[in-house]
């Protein structure tokens, strides 16, 4: 019998760790929660960004629309994640610094207090953690997908879920899905700590914030889980 990892992340799952979790007898099912929109404000970017020294990008959603939208000149950015930078760098970017996450970069932007700095972010950002230098330009944000179709009737009990944003936490438990024998996963520690406000099961969690340490995390979960069984 395969079991089910419900990704449930905008974008889907690598096809190569895909691969490898079918090795352990995992499928990847993809059921993006929240559908991640631009605003009015993201044509006004191209004036926006003229105004100041550098520019932060958070997000893969974000590099991506940033450098659709900014191809008139090239800029310096700040980045959170190995995705957002290589999306950043082969639109022709410099990437001056790349962090795990944003508490990160913005302790390492506080010896950067003489440059003027655009964060690039999402509605749902956290405005407080940044140093007085960084203003924050929301230009997109989440919303339920409307063709989201889990339910405890189609879906398997014993599985994994896998979470990237305190948005898709909220989300989930609106749909009062039994989750008493599923385990959770999750990116970084906003969205693990989201759950503290429904439920105390045990998450698993990469110790940096990206795509890839995520799947090995699940992988290394499932490996030990299968050696357990196993003794």
């Amino acid at each position: 019998m395969t079991n089910s990892i419900y990704w449930t992340l905008q974008n889907d799952c690598p096809q190569d760790w895909q691969s490898k979790f079918n090795v352990m007898n995992y499928a990847i099912q993809h059921h993006p929660l929240i559908q991640l929109t631009v605003n009015s404000a993201y044509s006004t970017i191209t004036i926006s960004v003229n105004n100041f020294d550098t520019l932060i990008v958070s997000s893969q959603f974000s590099a991506q629309k940033v450098s659709a939208i900014l191809t008139s000149q090239k800029y310096k950015f700040y980045t959170i994640g190995s995705q957002a930078s290589s999306i950043l760098k082969e639109a022709g970017h410099e990437v001056l610094h790349v962090s795990d996450n944003s508490q990160n970069l913005a302790n390492y932007l506080k010896d950067k207090s003489d440059e003027k700095i655009l964060h690039l972010c999402s509605e749902k950002s956290n405005m407080t953690m940044w140093p007085t230098n960084v203003e924050m330009l929301p230009f997109y944000g989440p919303s339920e997908n409307a063709n989201f179709s889990l339910n405890a009737d189609n879906m398997d009990s014993d599985s994994i879920i896998v979470f990237g944003s305190p948005s898709g936490v909220d989300v989930w438990f609106t749909k009062k899905i039994d989750i008493s024998n599923c385990t959770f996963s999750t990116m970084g520690k906003t969205t693990a700590n989201r759950f503290t406000d429904y439920t105390n099961q045990s998450i698993i969690m990469p110790e940096i914030s990206t795509i890839n340490h995520l799947c090995e995390a699940i992988y290394n979960h499932l490996k030990y889980s299968k050696h357990e069984r196993t003794e």
